[in-house]
Parts: structure tokens; C-alpha cells; sequence
């Protein structure tokens, strides 16, 4: 499905019937199971999933990170079925180190996503690894040129434009005795510079995931690291932007600086009041949820939210899974059966994984997890990377109107439009909110079109602020469509109808 570059365009979408078997058929959500014999199976010693669009068809692709053993790079052929190209895709994209959390995003602005590939490496010296998207489904790696190939033991990177230049910086999580966190700047000619030390973000911790985020909307996205190490924990770190091209540690102040051992975080607006929350995975101690004042202050729900399991947290994912308007929650466990929370309207959730056991992945060890619709069929699908076990699948059978997906197009800001801001509102009272990001959870990268459930019998308003602060408006949007919206070229632009 190629959507039109236009400012907005709308493409109606269709269930792909495809073979199922059923794990869900009652309740407020329903998943079946994609199958066990499909190339998104894969059993290797799974770490990470990345969800991108590497070849523009309208349908998103996906990057499987392994330690110990191949990567996977599967096309999506828009059938309900994947492909695995990872042969053809480019020397390296199979690569067998020990591989983390992947990430793509489009470091040159020509539309196209590049991946860049985390390495723990079996004796912690294999460097990590950046390719460049050259279009028909083939990357080549640029990792010497690019100036990108940091050689500690590398768990997780995200991308973001920090500095809002125009173009997507990397961060890379690194652990070890003596390592410090990396800090890209993109020089905007697929070279980057190393600037963690006059950034202030050279954190020397043990480190695990990190994510940007805009936690107190000030338009510039900020920086947190998840920490921890065996016997207790670390704090982790919250590095506020500061504009200049430099961060401070507001860790303690904001009240995040949880010091369990952490290993994944996940931002989402949880109570739909404009400002973005974050739920904690733990690896050691019982998983977090803070409460943003929208300042980047955050106070400690767990408890009233009954988000307080302890068990060997990993992967947390946000989706609003069955359209009722609230991110709901699944949560990867290393130790004991992944969880699925569903988001109750009152900053509290509930686990209704007993009732729907084939998402609890008993049994296995689970990494990261990610939602995307796979199928374009306006809900959310959960992919599940498991250790030593096969992957999982899960189609979201939904299948109603009650849904809009926002894909966003930057224009002075980075073509990926990573680090805006969409708002849904109703007669003039907000109804959701979403920021774009790339690395979440654990080892793990959403879809980058923004879903939202929305009622399909009202219309909304939905406004979009991109990193150059330049804004589009659209009134009177319908559901059951995916829009593109394009960064106006300057100001602010306001359509009145959408048709």
C-alpha cells in the first residue's frame, strides 16, 4: 500500500485473512496466533525487534536481533506473510555476533530507513555496525566512514535529532567495567561525531536500553537510561535537553532515578493529559509506573496502578490493543509469564493475561517486544522475542473503524519526523497523545505511523507539532484511515475539512 506525499491522504485498509490459530475470541481483546511454521518464527537466542519500512510499500518490515547466531531481516509482502532477505539484503545484515537492540531510522534524509546494529560481541571487542539503505531492498555498511563503530559492549541504541538540526543522532547503551555511553552527533553527511563528554551524557554506569523522549514539552527531546548490575542495582539516569546541544541530570529531582536493576523503559501517556509517562522493567525488584506532571516531574503510581509485579521484567510495549482510547500494556518476562495489562481509564490496569495464556509465553525466557500493524488492518499486532525458543506473532483481530494511524513526513525537521508530537482532540478537549520515537522497551522499536482507537462515530481534530516547531492542523478527520501528514514549510497550516 504507497501512500501519496501529500500533506494528508487517506488509504482504506482491508483484513488479510490469513491462517490462524485462535488464542483469543472473547473478552476486550482478541489475538490469534500468526503460526509456527513462518519465518517470524525464528528460534535463535533472541534479543531484539525492530520494526521498519525499508523499501516504502506501505507495509512494515521487521529487523530480528540475535546473540549468538543470525539476524533475520524479513520483508513484509503485504499479504499477511513475510519474507526473509536477509541474504540478499547486504553483507553484514546476517550478521552472527552478539547482536542487541537494533534500530532504524533515516540518517541522510532521503527517505529511506538505515539500521544501525548494537554489538555485546563474544569477547567484547566486535564493533557496532551502521548500513545505509541504497533502496530495492539492499544495505551496505558504512560503519568505518560514519565514524560509528564503538567497540564496548553495546545492549541498546535509539535514535533522535537532540539538537533538532535536521538530522537523527544515535546513542548507544553500553555495560562493562569502565565503559561509558556513546553520544553521535550526525554531521549531516553520514559521518557522525562522538560528543558524550560536552553533551554531559557519557554515562558510566552499567547500562541497558535508553530512550528520547520530550518529557516536559518543552519541543526538545530528552534522554533516559535504564542501569543495573548483579548483586543490587544502579540508578538510572534522566538527562534533560537543555538546548544548547548539552544535558543535565535532573535524575533525582524528576523522581525516576529508580535504582533497582533496570532493563527496559517505555514512555506513553497513560491518563490522555498531554504529557508522557514512563513504565520501568526490572530485572531485580518490582516493575515502576511514574505519573508525569508534565513538567518532567513523575511521581510513583505502581501500587494504585497495580503495575507492581516482580519477576525478571524485560520488555515493555504501549498500544491501545482494543480501541477503547487508553495504551494498554504487555510486559516481557526473562523468569516468569509475560503480562498484559489493560489500561482501565483511571490510571490503573488491569492483567487479563490468565484469561488469554497463549500471550503469557510460559515457559520461555522473553526479550523484547514490540507492537506494529503488520497487516495495515488499523490494529495493533504484538511481536515477542523469545531466548532459545520460537518468536511470536500475534495478529490483533480488532478489525473495526474505531482507530486513526497518523504517519508523519519531516521537512526542515528529520524526514522520519522522530521526536513530534500528534494531539487528538474533540471539540476542543484532548482526547489522546502520542509522541514518535524510535527505541522503547527493551531491545525493541515500535512502528513508526502513530496509532490512536478512536469512537468511529465522532470526527476529531488532530494537530501535529514537529521538531522544528512548525504545526499542522487538520479538522474533521474521520477514523478507519491511515493519514500522512507532511511539516508544513513554515509556519502553521490549517485544513478546515478532511475528505
Amino acid at each position: 500500500m504507497k501512500l501519496r506525499k501529500s500533506l494528508w491522504s487517506i488509504c482504506t485498509t482491508s483484513f488479510l485473512v490469513v491462517a490462524l490459530s485462535s488464542v483469543a475470541t472473547a473478552g476486550t481483546i482478541k489475538f490469534s496466533d500468526y503460526g509456527t511454521t513462518t519465518v517470524v518464527n525464528d528460534d535463535g537466542n533472541g534479543k531484539g525487534i525492530a520494526f521498519g519500512d525499508i523499501n516504502n510499500d506501505g507495509y512494515v518490515d521487521m529487523y530480528i536481533s540475535n546473540k549468538g547466531g543470525a539476524n533475520k531481516l524479513l520483508l513484509n509482502n503485504g499479504d499477511g506473510t513475510f519474507k526473509d532477505i536477509t541474504k540478499e539484503a547486504g553483507e553484514g545484515i546476517d550478521d552472527v555476533g552478539y547482536c542487541m537492540g537494533s534500530v532504524f531510522g533515516d540518517i541522510n534524509n532521503d527517505g529511506l530507513v538505515d539500521l544501525y546494529v548494537p554489538k555485546g560481541g563474544r569477547l567484547e571487542v566486535e564493533p557496532n555496525r551502521l548500513f545505509l539503505n541504497q533502496g530495492n531492498c539492499k544495505f551496505v555498511d558504512i560503519t568505518e566512514k560514519a565514524g560509528v563503530g564503538c567497540k564496548e559492549f553495546s545492549y541498546g541504541a535509539a535514535m533522535a535529532d537532540y539538537n533538532n538540526d535536521g538530522f537523527l543522532d544515535i546513542y548507544v547503551s553500553n555495560y562493562g567495567v569502565g565503559a561509558k555511553n556513546v553520544l553521535y552527533k550526525n554531521n549531516g553527511d553520514t559521518t557522525f561525531t562522538d560528543v558524550s563528554e560536552e553533551a554531559g551524557v557519557a554515562d558510566a554506569s552499567w547500562s541497558w536500553s535508553s530512550t528520547f523522549a520530550d518529557v516536559n514539552n518543552d519541543n526538545l527531546v530528552d534522554l533516559y537510561v535504564v542501569n543495573g548490575r548483579d548483586p543490587g542495582g544502579e540508578p538510572n539516569k534522566l538527562y534533560m535537553n537543555n538546548g544548547d546541544g548539552t544535558f543535565r541530570d535532573a535524575s533525582k529531582e524528576s523522581g525516576v532515578a529508580d535504582a533497582s536493576w533496570g532493563l527496559g523503559a517505555a514512555f506513553a501517556d497513560i491518563d490522555n493529559d498531554g504529557d508522557l509517562d514512563l513504565f520501568l522493567s526490572n530485572y531485580v525488584g518490582p516493575n515502576k509506573m511514574f505519573l508525569n506532571d508534565g513538567a518532567g516531574k513523575f511521581s510513583d503510581i505502581t501500587k494504585e496502578a497495580k503495575l507492581e509485579h516482580k519477576g525478571w521484567g524485560k520488555g515493555p510495549a504501549f498500544a491501545d490493543v482494543n480501541h477503547d482510547g487508553f495504551v494498554d500494556l504487555y510486559e516481557g518476562d526473562c523468569k516468569e509469564a509475560n503480562q498484559m495489562y489493560i489500561n482501565n481509564g483511571n490510571n490503573t490496569f488491569t492483567d487479563v493475561s490468565d484469561e488469554y495464556p497463549a500471550l503469557k509465553c510460559d515457559k520461555v525466557r522473553t526479550k523484547g517486544t514490540a507492537f506494529a500493524d503488520v497487516d495495515n488492518d488499523g490494529d495493533m499486532d504484538l511481536y515477542v522475542v523469545n531466548w532459545a525458543a520460537p518468536n511470536k506473532l500475534f495478529i490483533n483481530e480488532t478489525n473495526d473503524k474505531n482507530f486513526l494511524e497518523v504517519k508523519l513526513t519531516g521537512v526542515v525537521s528529520n524526514v522520519d519526523a522522530i521526536g513530534s508530537k500528534v494531539t487528538v482532540t474533540r471539540n476542543g478537549k484532548l482526547v489522546a497523545y502520542r509522541e514518535l520515537q524510535t527505541a522503547s522497551g527493551f531491545c525493541a522499536q515500535n512502528q513508526k505511523i502513530l496509532h490512536f482507537g478512536l469512537d468511529s462515530a465522532n470526527t476529531y481534530d488532530v494537530s501535529v507539532r514537529f521538531p522544528s516547531g512548525r504545526i499542522a492542523t487538520l479538522k474533521n478527520v474521520k477514523t478507519g484511515q491511515i493519514l500522512e501528514v507532511k511539516e508544513p514549510v513554515e509556519g502553521t497550516v490549517s485544513l478546515n475539512t478532511v475528505k
